[in-house]
């Protein structure tokens, strides 16, 4: 071997004891020198501190022949053991070095115990397959890796890496299918069905998936994805439901014309037709025209009716070219839903196109799609596409949208608000706000945990947007059995008289004051009656009621006071002290004489009214 009196340039960038380890294996490949190998790794044994270190230097030295060295480094390195990371490398030195299976696998299990995120876990199967030879290891480190998981993209990739790196389909199918049982976003499935077909070979459980991703498609990028999908399995009825249900859901003129395209190239061309009826309706500009113009003469050439049709409706649009073109200006500066809103409205009072204003409408759609739904937001375009274009299927998508997405009970509220009191399409609104608090009272009742005040607020929105007296009084059936103290059952009763059930509203405060249990109660009561604007005489009736129900004599002076300080009726207090009067002696008696001479002095001093 030749002296090296300077250090060579890879021996320059090592910087560990794991990089001339690393230069010390490449030396003993062909051709071999096994003393540059020892020098390299004899010029830092001693000095290797770290785990990694050690344990590559100790392989090196094994390969060297010399295991006493080996196993004394893979010792000192086991001592010096402290990470996951680290115990990796102690795992790959316990198989290399002494071909001790279990202590690697001992040495990997606490590697698992401390790696947690998907890369890593997918990392340590991999080396866990590299040293043990085979996957039980590497499937249980994949194990944990599906507890850690819930998107789409992990789990494919999970899946590829088990068959990468594990060696086993079988496995890979069974995390797809755990995925596809969790995940029904139409990105999610097609992503899952894509991996199935790619990484299984499985063009029929790929097909199901695709199918469910279909089902629950609601925007025409899914739909074009599904396409693609349909095109790589050489599927002409799934391609043709694809295209179909393309037809629900486009909205412009362009898809809805390449989608009739499609549809008749798979010889279906009687929903060809119809989709290029579609076309025309949704025609918001000359340019658009032109293009349903041209697809007739070159697609539907046949159909000489409709090319009749497109092309008078073309050349009534070009007669207004000027008007379309200055709205299109409009249109490229309206930026913001308000603006839209307000081209929307001049180009239905200057025009009378319903196919413009809907394309507006969807530009207003996908701006307020691109955040957090808010129903403030919302709701004007819900009630544009109400004014405008009363298309029932947009709106019924629109409203189920804002029931489904309103967090809280005031935002609920608003949505019912708005379907059952603004809309001009007055059946389709009170219907849908009728079905959506349907739902939510059943919700209610499954619920065991549902207070009094869940079924009064939504009792209240019964009764105070469909005017539905009957339905909501059914509603405080159910908050009548769980009203357990005076302000829920005052509350109750006062939402009965509100639709117009004053007897049963009386009944509920008489509930109400037997429910009291103390003069401070009785007071809070009266209060709360007043504050709903009670007549005088129902207050009064309800609080002798309350009073009725004390025994203790304090109690029932507080009683009394709470006629004067609260109802502010000196003359029926006046005659309330009167009749306690005999029931307080000694120093109760000065409290008593007391608290009359403060609040009813007048009335029983007579002189002191006239002397005033």
């Amino acid at each position: 071997m030749a002296t090296r009196d300077t250090l060579s340039p890879k021996e320059s960038a090592c910087s560990s004891g794991a990089d001339y380890a690393a230069l010390a294996l490449e030396a003993l490949q062909e051709p071999t020198d096994a003393a540059y190998a020892k020098e390299l790794v004899d010029r830092v044994a001693d000095e290797c501190q770290f785990t990694k270190d050690l344990a590559a230097v100790a392989i090196v030295y094994k390969q060297l022949g010399d295991q006493s060295r080996a196993e004394e480094l893979l010792q000192t390195a086991e001592d010096y053991c402290m990470s996951g990371e680290e115990q990796v490398y102690l795992a790959e030195g316990k198989m290399k070095i002494l071909g001790d299976k279990d202590g690697a696998a001992a040495a990997l299990d606490k590697a698992l115990k401390e790696t947690n995120n998907l890369d890593p876990l997918i990392e340590l199967g991999k080396q866990a397959m590299a040293m043990m030879g085979e996957n039980s290891f590497a499937k249980k480190v994949y194990e944990k890796a599906e507890g850690k998981i819930s998107r789409a993209v992990e789990y494919t990739k999970l899946a590829a890496a088990a068959v990468e790196h594990l060696l086993d389909k079988d496995y890979a199918g069974a995390i797809l299918e755990k995925a596809a049982g969790k995940l029904t976003n139409v990105g999610d499935l097609l992503s899952l069905a894509g991996e199935t077909a790619k990484t299984l070979g499985d063009p029929v459980k790929a097909k199901t998936l695709y199918q469910r991703a279909l089902d629950g498609a609601t925007d025409f990028n899914a739909v074009k994805s599904l396409l693609d999908a349909a095109k790589s399995i050489g599927e002409t009825e799934f391609m043709q439901s694809v295209l179909k249900k393309g037809g629900e859901i486009a909205t412009a003129t362009e898809q809805f014309i390449d989608l009739a395209r499609g549809l008749k190239s798979t010889g279906d061309t009687t929903g060809a037709a119809t989709l290029m009826d579609q076309a025309e309706n949704a025609v918001a500009s000359l340019d658009e025209m032109q293009k349903v113009v041209d697809a007739a003469k070159s697609d539907f050439a046949d159909d000489a009716a409709r090319v009749q049709r497109v092309q008078a409706k073309f050349d009534k649009r070009a007669a207004n070219q000027a008007k379309y073109v200055e709205f299109g200006k409009q249109e490229d500066l309206a930026d913001t839903p308000k603006k839209l809103f307000a081209l929307t409205d001049q180009v239905m009072a200057e025009l009378e196109d319903p196919f413009y204003a809907a394309k507006l409408l969807g530009k207003v759609e996908t701006m307020l799609n691109d955040g957090a739904y808010q129903f403030q937001r919302a709701r004007p375009l819900i009630l544009a596409v109400d004014k405008h274009l009363n298309d029932q299927t947009w709106l019924s998508r629109l409203l189920d949208e804002a029931a489904t997405k309103s967090g809280d009970f005031t935002q609920f509220k608003e949505v019912i608000h708005t379907a059952a009191a603004e809309m001009k399409n007055k059946e389709i609104g009170r219907e849908k706000a009728r079905a959506y608090l349907l739902h939510r009272e059943a919700g209610l009742k499954a619920n065991p945990n549902a207070g009094v005040y869940d079924y009064t607020k939504l009792a209240q929105v019964i009764l105070s947007d469909l005017k539905d007296s009957a339905w909501a009084n059914n509603v405080l059936n159910s908050a009548k059995s769980a009203a357990k103290d005076h302000y829920a059952l005052t509350h109750i009763g006062a939402i009965m008289a509100q639709g117009g059930d004053t007897a049963g509203a009386e009944g509920m405060f008489m509930q109400a004051a037997q429910a009291c249990g103390n003069a401070e109660a009785c007071v809070q009561l009266a209060a709360r009656l007043k504050s709903y604007g009670f007549d005088a005489a129902m207050v009064r009736k309800v609080y002798e009621a309350c009073g009725k129900t004390l025994s203790s004599s304090v109690e029932k002076l507080r009683w009394v006071e709470g006629i004067a300080d609260e109802l502010k009726d000196k003359a029926w207090a006046s005659e309330a002290y009167a009749a306690l009067e005999s029931e307080f002696t000694g120093a109760g008696k000065t409290r008593f004489d007391v608290s009359r001479m403060n609040r009813v002095a007048n009335e029983f001093y007579p002189y002191r009214k006239h002397a005033a």
